[in-house]
């Protein structure tokens, strides 16, 4: 390693925030040293743990193509004027009072769920 680039890596040392630039030049410089990490960073004044963040960050894949789906998002229940819930699936439809029991309608909602309508 020169003395120039030598130069040029303690000042990118120096520097707080890097972007992918500097991330992909230190990476460089580390892989054509045919330094270990450690001696690398001894002689340069890059951290090892700053490298090897960028080294994970570099292997990571990248997602590939975002894609939108469309979605369909069921009505709500409507509340009936006298306090009524109606509960839609499909065909079926479930009315639901005041002072209804929350773990018994859990149950007939999985049974409606599960079953199909005949």
């Amino acid at each position: 390693m020169g003395k120039a680039e030598l130069a040029k890596l303690r000042a990118l040392a120096a520097n707080r925030y890097w972007g992918e630039a500097e991330g992909r030049a230190a990476l460089d410089a580390l892989s054509a040293s045919g330094l270990s990490m450690a001696a690398f960073s001894r002689e340069t004044g890059i951290t090892a743990r700053r490298l090897a963040w960028w080294r994970r960050r570099d292997t990571v894949e990248p997602a590939g193509k975002i894609e939108f789906v469309p979605v369909e998002v069921p009505r709500p229940a409507r509340a009936a004027s006298d306090g009524v819930m109606e509960v839609a699936i499909g065909d079926v439809r479930i009315r639901v009072g005041p002072g209804f029991e929350a773990e018994a309608l859990r149950r007939l909602l999985e049974v409606v769920v599960a079953e199909p309508a005949c």
